[in-house]
């Protein structure tokens, strides 16, 4: 990636020189900052190898042959696989590809990758994959893109900020003397269930409700 952007850095060096025009533009950096909303954690170590051989073939559209372990600890070898996307979620880094023989996409992260060999004989990617879509359903909170009718009941003092961040287009907030009624089409998923967890007893309530599936396997 740094070799890639290799020109664009040049050219910023350039536009930032110690001139007097460049000021402000230097000091803007210092005025901007993406702040986590969640626990800051050290991103998992990988190693430079794997990531360039994947990196390499997710560009030329190579396959892959991948020896890694999944989050149960569970050991794979030799697994063949189509690069499709990459995807940052907080310090990690995923890999979206397609598994020979299966006709639907998985993810798995870098960092569990202990070795990856590029193969030289490229594949074409399939039309009907987009890496946007794969993320507005849900994939990357371990759901399966199924939407459901999410319902339930918050405090205020826990749930006012959803007037101005809602769930959803269609979110409705029915308001009580202390809580609030709340009513989303979300995408249900295992990232949605610890979202509510975290609020401990200030929810409560909760019902989903199936509607249709838009990207199930």
């Amino acid at each position: 990636m740094t070799e890639s952007l290799s020109a664009m850095f040049a050219a910023a060096r350039y536009e930032l020189n110690p001139t007097g025009d460049a000021e402000k533009a230097r000091a803007w950096t210092k005025k901007v900052r993406v702040v986590s909303e969640t626990q800051p954690l050290l991103p998992p170590k990988m190693s430079d190898e794997v990531f360039k051989n994947v990196t390499d073939a997710l560009y030329n559209d190579y396959p892959l042959t991948l020896d890694y372990y999944n989050a149960k600890q569970q050991q794979k070898t030799g697994q063949r696989v189509y690069p499709l996307g990459l995807a940052q979620q907080g310090p990690r880094l995923y890999l979206v590809c397609r598994f020979e023989g299966y006709d639907n996409e998985r993810s798995i992260a870098v960092h569990r990758i202990n070795r990856a060999n590029v193969s030289k004989f490229p594949f074409t990617p399939p039309s009907d994959f987009d890496l946007k879509k794969y993320d507005d359903d849900g994939r990357f909170g371990f759901g399966e893109g199924e939407r459901c009718l999410l319902t339930f009941n918050i405090k205020k003092s826990a749930g006012h900020y959803l007037q101005e961040t809602p769930l959803s287009s269609d979110q409705t907030m029915t308001e009580h003397d202390d809580h609030y009624q709340v009513t989303a089409t979300v995408i249900r998923s295992q990232q949605l269930t610890h979202w509510l967890d975290g609020f401990g007893e200030l929810v409560w309530g909760v019902a989903m409700k199936d509607t249709i599936a838009v990207c199930k396997e």
